[in-house]
């Protein structure tokens, strides 16, 4: 082929690919919610394509709900979509979309409209208390003018009693009897999963659409009906909403007179004396499209659209209730309105409001949710922020920590998580105990033996655990040799070189000194286990051996911290500051620290191997190359852990003040499990924070790495005793010579009472029957 047939074959393929990506961007994707939204738009779309002048192709795509709209244009899959202006924040705050276009209402071309509380003439209100046990019609979650905006004032006016510092949902269903509150069970308002279900009472939809955003009683129109046919007592709308309701034909119901206002005074007014008592004005709703949208294609789209308004709006008459046909009929005949309600689709306010008589495009300084909203975003927002919990203030012991701390302080903050979480740092998890004990700090994160400790000493209790792999909240602790290395046996330890947590944690010291010493393989000093260890093992890394929070701090026990690297003041210390501290940090010691034998929880081998840890130490280590120490002196495989293990330990669990109010409790639990819906995918967005990933170079940072979820511990379990188990209250008392110091002193304090008594009831007891029945129990 010569070249001038390349040179055609290259300018043709040129002119089709631009042409091609010409018609790409004017073609334009508009996201609908319902059956009856999709006919409109399908007869929008071709009134669109058939109108050259308006240079672009419309194409409709139908979703569940807006929710899922959002995620279509967030996604790219889908360019517009209309939102009230409560949606307009969400969807800005959530889903980084913005506004470009905004509706005109009515004959005065108004920007925006008034939210009311609307109930019957009969209903006795005197003052917003009244509205209390009320079966409730709210157009949907979210929405301005039915649910922000009334909410945020009965929880301003302490009208509403917040329950749940981040479910506004519950604090309603606490204050309303039956209602239907549209989107009150979706996982972005349900978080949880635990909305109470009587906000659904009065919803009509079918099994697919029953409390959604498609619910035949979402939307104004649909809580009007709600009200007017689903048993409502009160709804919340706006205040065009009852005379466009009322003017229908098909409406059959009593007229307005029989309907009045409740003010945010608790007086009540007339159904027409709006502009007097509403609960504020709401700017209108608006077109939105991805923040990522070139400036060019917003432009394009504002152009369309008022374009499409023009040829295909229809003008107000008589007053502004009747429409002046402005259709564009083609050459058979059909024609297409854009505005107003058309019984032809069956359903109301359809792509935009009926109300809408013209679209006008937003400069760019409105084009966030923030500049199109102004201050309204602000005051109502701020006051549905509101929580009675001041702060929730996490202790944290080292460096690496406090930046994680920091992180997820902003993370929190990001998702308007309350109460607002603060940074403490301690030097020491006993240091975070005696903080909290003094209200200086509030939480903590402890492993199992500190877990006692803080119970014991500090009158401190778990109430959030961690649940790794297992079905439960708890973990095996297992004995770690290396593969090659057939010498080092669980009954012959003496003399090796140890690895561990950290003293006086579970897995790591806890647990296997009890074995050890229980088994008679190592000489107990007294319960003093340190010394014990110390003149055991030939050199050890027990982070904090040397702190005098857990033993004397004696030169004769620095043989414990031998295997440790940590540098200056940190050497040995019971912190992510000493590399060997922690579960990882044993097995990084066993690798390359001269270590023997390891104690750590059941995770930590698959943590650490197979290319999961990316650390130099642990890139060329699998599991293989590590066996189980079994009690009875045989070995295992590293996954054989069920029947190879030295114990099950209780998980690391976030605890408080056994004396805090129920309410703050409750708030802790709350932030914690809220914000783990956010932030607990350890595979999430590279640039979004994770709760259980620690920085690189670090592992188990505040919570441990291997942590799947967050679980509540039962009010039950919430005494450490419980929580524990008998048999690690026993291994405590084996390893530490203080753990039963409190029953101690407690069974040597009766025994010396009822000693008392029986010398005083020896001589006194046909005068004091009381002492007598002591002296013979």
């Amino acid at each position: 082929m010569d070249s001038g047939n390349w040179v055609w074959i290259l300018l043709f393929t040129f002119i089709y690919f631009k042409t091609a990506v010409a018609n790409d961007l004017n073609s334009i994707v508009w996201c609908t919610i319902s059956t009856a939204e999709q006919r409109k738009c399908a007869d929008f779309s071709r009134a669109v394509n058939r109108t050259t002048s308006l240079k672009v192709t419309l194409a409709c795509q139908q979703a569940a709900d807006k929710d899922k709209c959002m995620d279509l244009l967030d996604t790219g899959r889908a360019d517009l979509l209309t939102l009230d202006p409560g949606e307009v924040y969400i969807a800005g705050r959530y889903n980084s979309l913005v506004p470009v276009i905004a509706e005109v209402y009515g004959s005065e071309e108004t920007s925006g409209y008034y939210a009311v509380v609307v109930v019957r003439e009969s209903l006795d209100i005197r003052t917003l208390a009244d509205l209390r046990h009320k079966k409730a019609c709210f157009p949907g979650i979210g929405q301005m003018a039915g649910w922000v905006i009334p909410i945020s004032v009965l929880i301003d006016k302490d009208i509403i009693e917040v329950i749940d510092c981040n479910n506004l949902i519950k604090s309603a269903a606490a204050f309303f009897g039956p209602s239907c509150a549209p989107n009150s069970l979706i996982d972005k308002y349900n978080p949880t999963g635990d909305n109470p279900m009587h906000m659904c009472d009065l919803c009509a939809g079918d099994k697919s659409t029953r409390c959604s955003g498609s619910d035949p009683y979402a939307n104004f129109d649909g809580a009007f009906n709600c009200f007017i046919n689903g048993g409502g007592d009160i709804a919340f709308l706006k205040h065009t909403t009852v005379d466009e309701m009322t003017a229908s034909e098909n409406y059959h119901g009593p007229s307005k007179n029989h309907f009045k206002l409740v003010c945010p005074t608790g007086f009540t007014a007339s159904i027409d004396s709006y502009k007097t008592c509403n609960w504020g004005y709401v700017p209108s709703h608006a077109v939105v499209t991805t923040s990522a949208t070139h400036p060019e294609r917003k432009y394009l789209y504002q152009r369309f659209l008022t374009q499409a308004a023009s040829k295909f709006g229809a003008k107000w008459n008589d007053g502004g209730r009747r429409w002046q046909d402005n259709s564009n009929p083609d050459i058979i005949g059909n024609s297409f309105t854009l505005f107003g309600y058309n019984e032809k689709y069956e359903g109301r306010n359809l792509l935009f409001q009926d109300l809408t008589v013209n679209l006008v495009p937003l400069e760019e300084s409105q084009q966030t949710f923030s500049g199109y909203l102004g201050s309204i975003e602000k005051t109502f927002q701020q006051k549905l922020q509101k929580c009675p919990i001041p702060s929730a203030r996490l202790c944290v012991v080292s460096d690496q920590e406090m930046r994680k701390c920091q992180k997820m302080k902003t993370a929190f903050r990001a998702r308007m998580l309350r109460p607002d979480l603060v940074c403490i740092k301690g030097f020491s998890q006993i240091n975070c105990m005696q903080l909290i004990r003094e209200n200086a700090a509030d939480l903590v994160v402890l492993d199992a033996g500190d877990i006692y400790r803080a119970g014991q000493k500090y009158n401190l209790m778990p109430i959030v655990a961690e649940q790794y792999d297992l079905e439960e909240p708890a973990y095996y602790v297992i004995a770690v040799a290396r593969q090659p290395d057939k010498d080092t046996d669980l009954l012959y330890l003496k003399g090796k070189r140890s690895c561990h947590t950290g003293i006086g944690m579970a897995a790591g010291w806890v647990i296997p000194m009890s074995f050890l010493l229980s088994s008679e393989r190592m000489r107990s000093y007294g319960c003093d286990s340190a010394h014990a260890a110390a003149e055991f093992f030939q050199k050890s890394c027990v982070p904090g051996a040397l702190s005098r929070e857990y033993t004397v701090g004696d030169s004769q026990y620095s043989t414990l911290c031998d295997l440790c690297h940590g540098s200056s003041s940190h050497f040995c210390s019971k912190s992510s500051h000493e590399p060997f501290f922690g579960h990882t940090g044993a097995l990084q010691c066993l690798v390359e620290g001269g270590g023997e034998i390891a104690f750590v929880k059941h995770t930590t081998i698959l943590e650490n191997t197979a290319g999961k840890n990316q650390e130099w130490w642990s890139r060329p280590m699998m599991p293989d190359d590590f066996e189980l120490l079994c009690r009875d002196g045989t070995r295992a495989a590293y996954d054989m852990y069920e029947h190879c293990n030295l114990g099950k330990v209780a998980s690391n669990a976030i605890v408080t003040d056994r004396m805090k109010p129920k309410e703050y409790i409750s708030a802790y639990i709350d932030l914690f499990l809220y914000a783990q819906q956010y932030y607990g995918s350890k595979y999430s967005e590279e640039f979004t924070f994770k709760m259980f990933v620690s920085e690189e170079g670090y592992s188990d940072l505040i919570f441990q790495d291997a942590t799947q979820q967050l679980k509540v511990v039962p009010e039950y379990k919430r005494d450490y005793h419980n929580y524990l188990g008998l048999e690690f209250l026993q291994a405590m008392k084996i390893v530490d010579c203080t753990a039963s110091s409190t029953y101690i002193t407690a069974s040597v304090l009766n025994v010396a009472l009822l000693f008392l008594a029986h010398l005083f009831c020896s001589q006194y007891f046909f005068y004091i029957p009381v002492i007598y029945f002591c002296c013979n129990f």
